[in-house]
C-alpha cells in the first residue's frame, strides 16, 4: 500500500535490516519520473506478493534534484536477497525504459544501533538530515557512533524527530538518519572528525512517498 506522507520507522523491531541506496538522476524532471516509477513498482510488487519480510520503502528526494534516496526496511538479509533475485532485474529494467540513464553508485547493507527519541512530541516533519562518516577500522567507526548518540542524548536538536544512527555491515561506516521541521535543518551537533573518522557534510532530502509491506498495512 503507497502512503505518500508516511514516514518510516527506522526502530520498528521486526526490521533486522536497512537497505540504502542512491540514485543519480540530473534534473529535478527526471527526479520526479524516477521517484514515481520507483514507488509504483514497489506497489505493484508488495501487492502482488505480498512478501512477508519487506516491512517499508522510503523515497527521498535532494533539494537540487539531482538524487533519488531510498531506504527498505526488510525482516533480514536473506529475505531481501532472495526477493531481489526473483525480481529486480525486471523491475529496474521497467524503471530505465521510462528513466534511462539513471546512475546507481550501490546498495548498502544497514543495522540500527542507537535511537534518540526526544522527549517532547515533535512536529510533523518535512525533511530529513542525512550525515555519513567512514571511519579506519569498525572499532573506530562504533566509537564515534556511540559518541554521536550520546552527544544527541546530551543536547537534542532543535526541530528534529527521533534519530538514528547506523553502522554499515561492513563495520567501517556510520550514518546519522533524522527528520527534522526547521527549514535551516537546525545545527548539526556532531562529534569532531578525527585522524581515524572522515565526516561528510550533512545532506538533506524530503520525503516523495513510501510503500508499506504485509507486516505494516496489518497495523
Amino acid at each position: 500500500m503507497r502512503t505518500p506522507r508516511a514516514w518510516p520507522d527506522l526502530a520498528r523491531p521486526e526490521a533486522g535490516t536497512v537497505l540504502i541506496s542512491e540514485w543519480i538522476v540530473g534534473t529535478p524532471e527526471r527526479q520526479r519520473a524516477a521517484a514515481k516509477a520507483l514507488l509504483g513498482e514497489w506497489e505493484q510488487l508488495s501487492a502482488r506478493f505480498r512478501p512477508e519480510a519487506f516491512v517499508q520503502l522510503a523515497c527521498f528526494a535532494s533539494a537540487d534534484g539531482g538524487v533519488l534516496l531510498s531506504h527498505a526496511q526488510w525482516a533480514s538479509d536473506e529475505a531481501h536477497l532472495a526477493f531481489v533475485r526473483a525480481h529486480r532485474a525486471a523491475m529496474v529494467s521497467r524503471i530505465d525504459q521510462k528513466v534511462p540513464g539513471i546512475e546507481r553508485p550501490g546498495l548498502m547493507r544497514f543495522r540500527l544501533l542507537h535511537s534518540i527519541v526526544p522527549e517532547t512530541a515533535p512536529e510533523p516533519a518535512d525533511a530529513i538530515v542525512v550525515v555519513g562518516a567512514r571511519a579506519r577500522t569498525a572499532e573506530d567507526a562504533r566509537q564515534w557512533a556511540d559518541g554521536l548518540a550520546a552527544e544527541l542524548r546530551e543536547t537534542p536538536a532543535a526541530g528534529w524527530g527521533p534519530a538514528h544512527v547506523l553502522v554499515r555491515t561492513d563495520g567501517l561506516h556510520v550514518l546519522l538518519h533524522a527528520p527534522t521541521t526547521r527549514a535551516d535543518h537546525g545545527g548539526v551537533p556532531l562529534p569532531a572528525p578525527t585522524a581515524e573518522v572522515q565526516v561528510h557534510p550533512p545532506q538533506h532530502y524530503h520525503l516523495v512517498g513510501s510503500v508499506r509491506g504485509p507486516r505494516c498495512t496489518r497495523r
